[in-house]
């Protein structure tokens, strides 16, 4: 006999960013209309033309990489005291990674080419999967362990297998998120493809001309309803489903129309029980480039119908930029802080829309409203595209 699936939620929360390295005063400063953009000093690349960043004010460490410190002190936010004490192989770890110990890569590669040794720990922190390594470690978890390379909807895309192994009964707890630190190749590729803006980006715009890259890390804690209520944990929102589909379009341009995007949002309703009806927020991609904004508002006009008028969209890049592995994860926790709090984070410098992106895109300020249920998305490079369905925790 089947088992009927596990109602899953989010009892931690935790938030390192460009804007602060907690939870709470990230997102007072997002509500506030500010932003983490600011000159370069994480790297040394006088070169390139756009010299703006989203950098987190913390060291890099002698025994740790920054995504590591990052994603380590997400989790403790998240945990809040909290120790998991059930069984460790029914707990598991999902996780978001772009560059993860590509800088690490890259300075051992420099020291080698000049004819050092580099450090004998160098190498083994190079994996993509040492952030996911070190969580699991910190909460004792034996069970899966999953590093999702996805390029910018990896964060997204952990947390909602995370999601499907809460839901099948296989798991009783999961950390999930993603971790995300600036690094020259990474920097010079986004330049090199002439996807980078100079100024501070402005998603939904006339006149948007790229992205802004970002680091930082956002950790969540999730688990069966049964075992929350039953620890009397706090709830913070409920996981329904996600979505995920592939546009086979290009390597680096979405569908113009939003068609496979469109599909990843469809499939989040329909996995997680939702009429496009009680969706009244879309933690949209936005990356302020060209070629994505438009399509997106076109791919959520496709995937909500007539009830696209009355949503609100806003973009978390417009904050603390492109975060790459992280940004699904980054754009879940501002859904839902929202769903909590009932107020839709603003799209910063959005002054004249551009007419492709016909939506309330929340400018300029934050905005009060009724919000049962969000849709997140993450749309990557190759047409990886990922959606993730949430609903606001009212006790029930």
């Amino acid at each position: 006999m089947n088992r009927p699936p596990q109602r899953v939620v989010v009892t931690g929360l935790g938030i390192v960013s460009s804007l602060a390295l907690d939870r709470e005063g990230t997102w007072s400063a997002m509500l506030a209309g500010k932003d983490g953009l600011a000159p370069l000093t994480r790297l040394s690349l006088p070169l390139e033309p756009a010299q703006l960043a989203g950098q987190v004010a913390m060291d890099p460490g002698r025994h740790r990489t920054l995504c590591e410190r990052m994603a380590l002190r997400a989790l403790e936010e998240g945990l809040d005291g909290f120790q998991p004490t059930g069984e460790p192989g029914r707990i598991g770890v999902f996780q978001g990674a772009g560059t993860s110990g590509l800088p690490t890569a890259e300075a051992f590669l420099e020291t080698r080419l000049a004819g050092g040794r580099g450090k004998a720990a160098e190498p083994a922190y190079q994996s993509p999967s040492t952030v996911t390594d070190a969580l699991a470690s910190r909460v004792g978890a034996q069970g899966p362990r999953g590093t999702v390379m996805n390029a910018c909807s990896s964060g997204l895309l952990a947390i909602g297998q995370a999601w499907e192994r809460l839901a099948a009964g296989e798991l009783d707890l999961a950390v999930a998120g993603g971790a995300e630190n600036l690094c020259r190749t990474t920097y010079a590729g986004f330049s090199c493809l002439k996807a980078v803006d100079a100024k501070k980006c402005r998603p939904f715009s006339r006149d948007r001309a790229g992205l802004n890259l970002g680091e930082g890390a956002v950790q969540m804690v999730l688990e069966t309803l049964d075992g929350a209520r039953a620890r009397g944990a706090v709830i913070f929102a409920e996981v329904m489903g996600y979505g995920a589909s592939m546009d086979a379009h290009h390597p680096t341009a979405p569908h113009p129309e939003g068609e496979g995007a469109a599909r990843a949002m469809a499939m989040a309703l329909r996995t997680g029980g939702l009429a496009a009806a009680e969706i009244d927020l879309v933690s949209a991609h936005g990356t302020a480039t060209p070629a994505n904004d438009g399509a997106e508002c076109l791919a959520i006009r496709r995937a909500l119908g007539t009830s696209a008028e009355t949503v609100s969209v806003t973009s978390t890049k417009s904050q603390f930029g492109h975060t790459l592995g992280a940004a699904g994860a980054f754009g879940a926790a501002a859904a839902i802080l929202a769903l909590r709090d009932q107020v839709v984070s603003p799209t910063l410098r959005l002054e004249t829309p551009d007419p492709l992106c016909d939506l309330d895109c929340t400018p300029i300020v934050a905005k009060q409203r009724r919000l049962r249920a969000a849709l997140v998305n993450a749309f990557a490079f190759g047409g990886n595209n990922v959606s993730l369905a949430l609903r606001r925790w009212e006790g029930q």
